[in-house]
C-alpha cells in the first residue's frame, strides 16, 4: 500500500495551516515544494471534505475549518483517497463471492480497521509540534527541493 503524491501534499498543506493561520496557495506550494496548479486541485478536495476554508478577496486565502487537533491523518487520507480499503472487497462490499469464507478477507479487514485507527489517532497539532521540533533540531528548512 502506498499513498498517493496528492495525499501526500495534501498532508503537506493541512500540516503547513497548523501552524500558518492563513497562507495562499503560492506559499504553501513554496514552502512544501509542491506545484502550485497541483496544489489548488487538492484544495478544492480539501475544502469540499470541510477541512480547509477559502478566502476571497485582499488579505484572502486558504485556513483550516476546524482545529488542527480535531483533523485526523485518516480524514485527510480520506478526502483525497475515499474510504480507506486495502481490498476491493472493502470498497465494494458483496462483489466478490468469495466474500463470505475467504480467509484472507477476515485478516485483512482487522488489519484494515487497525489501520485506520491508527491514522485517526494522528492528528496535525500533534504533527505540527513534532515537524516545529525537528526544524529546530535540524536548523533550517530545505529550499527548493522537491521530497516527493
Amino acid at each position: 500500500m502506498q499513498l498517493t503524491r496528492q495525499t501526500d501534499y495534501a498532508v503537506r498543506a493541512v500540516l503547513h495551516l497548523a501552524t500558518h493561520p492563513l497562507a495562499s496557495i503560492r506559499e504553501i506550494a513554496d514552502e512544501q515544494c509542491v506545484p502550485h496548479v497541483y496544489l489548488a486541485k487538492i484544495v478544492q478536495k480539501l475544502a469540499q471534505a470541510g477541512i480547509v476554508a477559502t478566502h476571497r478577496g485582499a488579505g484572502g486565502g486558504i485556513s483550516l475549518a476546524i482545529p488542527p487537533e480535531k483533523i485526523s491523518l485518516l480524514r485527510v487520507i480520506e478526502a483525497i483517497e475515499g474510504p480507506l480499503a486495502l481490498n476491493l472487497c472493502f470498497a465494494r462490499p458483496g462483489e466478490c463471492p468469495r466474500e463470505s469464507y475467504c480467509a484472507a478477507h477476515e485478516e485483512l479487514e482487522e488489519i484494515q480497521k487497525k489501520l485506520a485507527a491508527m491514522f485517526s489517532r494522528i492528528d496535525f497539532a500533534r504533527l505540527a509540534r513534532k515537524e516545529a521540533a525537528r526544524r529546530d533540531h535540524a536548523g533550517s528548512r530545505p529550499q527548493g527541493a522537491n521530497f516527493a
